[in-house]
């Protein structure tokens, strides 16, 4: 039989936590991801020249090599096409121009149409770089304005909130933000299982989510992206029957001592 090299082994197996392993608790730190909003196009083109080497090398399965190539397509078409999808919205900040201090929506093009200033194209523009974009199209009207833009995301929150439903909510957002958005906490939400999902799939576990949530991690850096929900557990019929039943227990506890020391 023949020896494989220690450190194609250890390479092979890299990829796979790599390629495999990809979760959302991991993304940040995780240097295989592309899905992150706010990466600039640098970082992109660095993450896409990981995932062509990985393609071609001989060190890794055939398997691997047909996922390192789909992912590369994916980083490709993201770079080409940009971050900007028809209906997302744009909050634009310009200082003394109110006309111009609102949130826009992106309409076919995509693009944003301003007034006084005209459509701004918003095609293959990453999020990293709108802001840029948006200053360079006042600037050409409005010399030296300063100007501040920051798209945002739709996110539905629903369970045990007050008013279940989506909010656009800007990147540096956080969890518990987008949760006082919709109201509030119901009196019977339970907050430590909170958790994220995309379609049908969980972005975010409770156990994860609330040490990301700890760690004041913004929805960007969580990865959530236009129509994501952030869940928020009722308490059911046996949680409340637990409850209670722990509460008569701490109830009677102190009374079952007092007597036992009456009759001792």
């Amino acid at each position: 039989m023949r020896a494989v090299p220690l450190t194609r082994i250890g390479a092979a197996l890299a990829l796979c936590a790599a390629l495999l392993g990809r979760c959302a608790e991991a993304q940040q730190s995780d240097v295989w991801d592309y899905r992150a909003p706010g990466m600039s196009r640098r970082a992109l083109e660095e993450v896409l020249a990981r995932y062509d080497a990985a393609a071609e090398s001989p060190a890794y399965s055939e398997g691997l090599r047909a996922w390192a190539r789909a992912d590369a397509d994916s980083i490709r078409t993201r770079l080409r096409d940009g971050d900007l999808r028809i209906g997302d919205r744009v909050l634009l900040t310009v200082e003394g121009q109110a006309q111009l201090t609102d949130t826009f929506v992106v309409s076919s093009g995509p693009s944003v149409v301003l007034p006084g200033i005209g459509s701004v194209a918003l095609g293959g523009v990453l999020r990293s770089e709108v802001e840029a974009q948006f200053a360079r199209s006042v600037d050409r009207v409005y010399r030296g304005a300063v100007v501040r833009a920051r798209m945002l995301t739709r996110v539905a929150v629903v369970g045990g909130v007050s008013r279940p439903g989506f909010y656009a909510l800007p990147s540096e957002a956080l969890v518990d933000d987008a949760i006082t958005a919709a109201g509030g906490p119901a009196p019977d939400a339970l907050l430590l299982e909170v958790y994220v999902e995309r379609g049908r799939d969980r972005l975010w576990r409770p156990d994860s989510l609330q040490v990301a949530m700890r760690g004041a991690l913004t929805i960007a850096q969580l990865g959530v992206q236009d129509g994501d929900r952030i869940v928020v557990p009722r308490r059911g019929p046996r949680d409340l029957e637990r409850m209670l039943r722990a509460v008569s227990i701490a109830v009677s506890l102190p009374l079952s001592i007092l007597a036992l020391g009456r009759i001792f």
